[in-house]
């Protein structure tokens, strides 16, 4: 399982800023914060200018292509960058001027450092930093700004395989059909970007036709109608959130999907490169990615279908995926009525609680779990300095007793930012793991290696042996002995009873609910006799049996490993040690030391 090759570093990276933490540091002029979800920012006085300038920002990895996006109501607005290479800061790039109908690419002007080739700013050589700022124009009402993007890229980065996935449900979102061929007009066959937007806004419920949606994104600077950058600032000025993104797998789209989000992408091919597609070749050509067939393969709306009910069609996964993420590095839009369902910890750990703690006396009192770096949460409210989230990879029983659900709780607004949806590929197994960059924990799952030495990682999905991944688990389990019992603990600074169950199986690609009560309603009750290592105990008080209250793991001829509160540590004892009665007469359901105690299986 853990000598299979990681996948290599992904080619593009991008970042959305629209919650309140995202801007710290920032410098505003005109413009005061809204609460969420009304947006980012809201222009105080709209008879003047405002403006939005970041801080110096450091990439992931080097890069030689950016691209930015925002989505502004209310207001003409210009977007500019600068970058930071070896020679030090470039000046600022001009993205141009954006208003619905009015919109106007900047001229051209190549410095040293590189230049804007309409909408994607191009690199000389490699940058590692970068800073961004949008300038508002004064208007007749008060503008809002909801969000801003920057993507970049390393285009001397191969384009990863992208493998045939398994077999699966098929996945399909409902959106108009419209053809750019059956628009009556000389431009109709320029207009694929705006045709694919108008077919996404109409999805989302907005008035959006074909030709009016080209005319307001129309690039009077350049005389032509695919400007990302314009395109989705149109977007923007409709009341969505709108970002240019490259994403780097098909996975990444599908997990949009199954957001109800559509991704629309852009494709260059050649003859005979993509069967079905209506046009025999192109150097650009945009379209809505709408699902997947149960083999895999990519539904799309292609607007050069020459009738509406031709728009529907199946493309080879394969050949798509080099269409799109070999020969366009997987341009994307993504256009969505809130970004709250791609979030992830951006800390290497945070505390999730059912109340906000006033302070750290009432941490114990509200503290539900940890989530580590890179978990993936949904949000829901943010009041003050705290955001209501779903932590959608710990679930927990429902009130019915027989459906999981995420965990709901409060954790500091400030640890959470944008994230793709999931395409993991690796685990991290060992305790910690450090690279060049922070300290993860054990359990966080990352897209590629991140730099990390493969002995820190196992693949996902993993597959092994029964046998083989019990005794991982346990000897995981095992690098906690001696740690302090940390109540709510989940990660590799302290664990409590099921968070020590959970992270140890997680490690080895196997999901366990949150809590000792749902871990064991997720297993399968075993007899004593034949209980094997890895195996869980389960106990509860006595005089409420239904209630559980601790997990265990069974790590064989008698013994359990532990995390208790009972000697604050965590620890390998034997059965009698913790029950005072002998293992070899011990009994599922049976009652001793005053608990009800119970056995489970979780790996068959």
């Amino acid at each position: 399982m853990s000598d299979k090759k990681t996948n290599p570093p992904q080619r593009s990276w991008t970042l959305v800023h629209f919650l309140p933490g995202d801007f710290k540091g920032f410098r505003l002029v005109n413009l005061n914060a809204q609460p969420y979800p009304a947006g980012a920012f809201g222009v105080g006085d709209p008879r003047r200018t405002a403006s939005l300038t970041s801080p110096a920002i450091p990439a992931h990895f080097p890069f030689d292509q950016l691209l930015l996006s925002a989505s502004v109501g209310g207001a003409a607005f210009g977007a500019e960058a600068s970058v930071r290479t070896a020679a030090g800061w470039s000046p600022w790039f001009n993205w141009g001027r954006f208003t619905p109908g009015k919109a106007a690419s900047a001229p051209v002007k190549e410095n040293r450092f590189g230049k804007v080739d309409t909408d994607i700013l191009k690199l000389v050589k490699k940058a590692t930093a970068f800073r961004y700022r949008l300038k508002l124009e004064p208007s007749a009402k008060a503008a809002v700004v909801r969000s801003a993007a920057v993507c970049y890229t390393d285009s001397t980065l191969p384009c990863p395989p992208e493998g045939r996935r398994a077999p699966g449900a098929a996945l399909k979102l409902a959106l108009p059909r419209y053809s750019q061929m059956a628009q009556r007009v000389p431009q109709a066959r320029d207009i694929c970007s705006p045709v694919s937007l108008s077919m996404v806004l109409a999805g989302l419920g907005a008035k959006a036709g074909p030709l009016d949606t080209a005319a307001a994104v129309r690039d009077h600077g350049a005389q032509l109608y695919g400007n990302w950058f314009f395109n989705t600032a149109y977007a923007g000025s409709r009341g969505f959130h709108a970002v240019l993104a490259r994403l780097n797998s098909l996975e990444e789209a599908r997990g949009f999907i199954q957001a109800g989000v559509p991704v629309i992408a852009s494709l260059t091919f050649g003859p005979g490169e993509l069967k079905n597609s209506p046009i025999k070749q192109t150097r650009g050509h945009l379209m809505v990615i709408t699902g997947f067939t149960a083999k895999g393969d990519v539904i799309v709306h292609d607007p050069a279908a020459a009738v509406p009910a031709a728009v529907e069609r199946v493309y080879d996964r394969a050949q798509f995926a080099r269409a799109w993420l070999a020969n366009k590095y997987g341009l994307a839009y993504i256009v969505a009525k809130d970004l709250g369902a791609f979030l992830a910890v951006k800390e290497k750990v945070t505390e999730l609680y059912s109340t906000p703690p006033a302070g750290t006396k009432d941490r114990k009192k509200y503290i539900e779990s940890q989530l580590v770096y890179n978990e993936r949460v949904e949000l829901t409210e943010i009041s003050g300095r705290w955001a209501r989230v779903r932590a959608v990879e710990q679930q927990s029983l429902k009130a019915d007793g027989k459906n999981l659900a995420p965990y709901v709780g409060w954790l500091e607004a400030d640890h959470i930012a944008f994230c793709p949806p999931p395409d993991h590929a690796v685990i991290v197994r060992s305790k910690t793991a450090r690279a060049a960059g922070p300290e993860f924990s054990l359990g966080v799952k990352l897209r590629h290696s991140g730099g990390l030495h493969a002995r820190h990682l196992n693949p996902l999905p993993g597959r092994a042996p029964a046998a083989w991944l019990r005794r991982k688990v346990l000897a995981t389990a095992r690098l906690f002995l001696g740690d302090k019992y940390y109540w709510g603990g989940r990660s590799a600074w302290g664990v409590d009873c099921s968070g020590l169950v959970n992270i140890a199986f997680r490690a080895w690609g196997l999901d366990l609910p949150r809590n000792a009560g749902d871990q064991l309603a997720a297993s399968k009750p075993v007899k004593r006799a034949a209980l094997k290592p890895g195996d869980l105990i389960f106990s509860a008080a006595a005089d409420r049996p239904a209630a559980i209250t601790h997990v265990m793991l069974y790590s064989g001829g008698g013994r359990l490993i532990e995390a208790t509160g009972d000697t604050d540590s965590v620890r390998e004892v034997s059965f009698r040690a913790k029950f005072g009665v002998s293992f070899a007469g011990a009994e599922h359901g049976m009652t001793a030391g005053g608990k009800k105690i119970y056995f489970g299986r979780v790996i068959d």
